[in-house]
């Protein structure tokens, strides 16, 4: 496996499509990533809501470094909005899309970046699908903040993800309590000043924030897959009467299925984020970040030089 792993890089191949090919991984993969392909996704998302999901699609795109690439990134999603639509699934799927994968660290940088942005959210409204914009938990997540809020004024409704691991998250779901915002616990690392380094601290500030979004009347999300913030945010949302389906709960495919499933059996609504694409495997490895798990230690089971 190692041997294949350095061909692979050699011939810029991605070791998403290294893993798939390994002996007893497709059944791993379906699992947990919604294949490589656009079609294989939306098959995807169209299965998980035969079964009562909701879903979240991204093309995942981590490493994005040129300008060229981030604009064929931008036509792609361009392309999955337009799937959504045509598969019927606007009353149950959003696209997520990460400023980084539209050339936010690229040499045209931001403002190319924010471009590309307003004019898929200018898509998306038009097509009725939802869009969710990610945020890096390891950078400030100011700039992106305004420019959604930017897009926001311009009357487009679209998401925000915030990490909870940064320590100004909290104010700014107070702030932001009426908007559509999904809670991340985001990574214990960074800068000490901006962001907390303990698993303690980002559990704290997790359910301070979740009290913030359900003391508002937005349309909250929160995903994580620690079964005690889960019970919590359950709680909270009880104690501030918020109706079900006025919020949700979002997994990563393959994780914690048993709570998908009693969540979805009790009336919550419940969201799978799925992410797809060449690149699945990099963005997969960024999201088991959070927390171990059983799909965690499969997914490491398969890289190379494991077996």
């Amino acid at each position: 496996m190692i041997r294949e792993a350095l061909l692979a890089v050699a011939r810029n191949e991605s070791l998403g499509g290294l893993i798939s090919r390994a002996p007893g991984a497709s059944e791993v993969v379906k699992r947990v990533v919604g294949g490589e392909t656009m079609d294989a996704a939306l098959e995807v998302a169209t299965g998980l809501a035969d079964l009562g999901f909701w879903i979240s699609l991204e093309r995942a795109a981590p490493g994005i470094d040129s300008d060229e690439a981030a604009q064929r990134v931008a036509e792609e999603y361009a392309e999955l909005i337009t799937g959504v639509e045509a598969a019927g699934l606007v009353d149950v799927c959003e696209v997520t899309v990460f400023p980084d994968a539209l050339g936010l660290r690229t040499e045209q940088g931001a403002q190319a970046a924010r471009e590309r942005l307003g004019e898929l959210a200018r898509r998306a409204a038009t097509g009725r699908v939802a869009l969710m914009v990610g945020t890096d938990p390891l950078a400030d997540p100011g700039p992106v903040i305004e420019w959604v809020e930017e897009l926001w004024k311009a009357g487009l409704p679209l998401g925000l993800t915030l990490a909870a691991s940064l320590r100004r998250t909290e104010a700014d779901c107070a702030r932001l309590a009426d908007r559509r915002i999904r809670l991340v616990k985001g990574a214990y690392r960074g800068d000490r000043a901006t962001a907390y380094s303990q698993p303690i601290e980002v559990d704290k500030a997790y359910v301070r924030a979740a009290k913030k979004l359900l003391a508002g009347g937005g349309d909250a999300s929160f995903a994580t897959h620690d079964a005690r913030l889960i019970e919590i945010v359950e709680s909270l949302a009880r104690r501030y009467g918020r109706a079900r389906q006025t919020y949700e709960f979002t997994f990563f495919m393959g994780r914690q299925e048993g709570a998908q499933e009693r969540l979805l059996g009790e009336g919550e609504r419940v969201r799978i984020y799925v992410p797809y694409g060449p690149d699945w495997f990099e963005r997969l490895v960024g999201g088991l970040a959070e927390q171990p798990s059983s799909i965690a230690a499969a997914v490491r089971s398969l890289l190379p030089g494991a077996s």
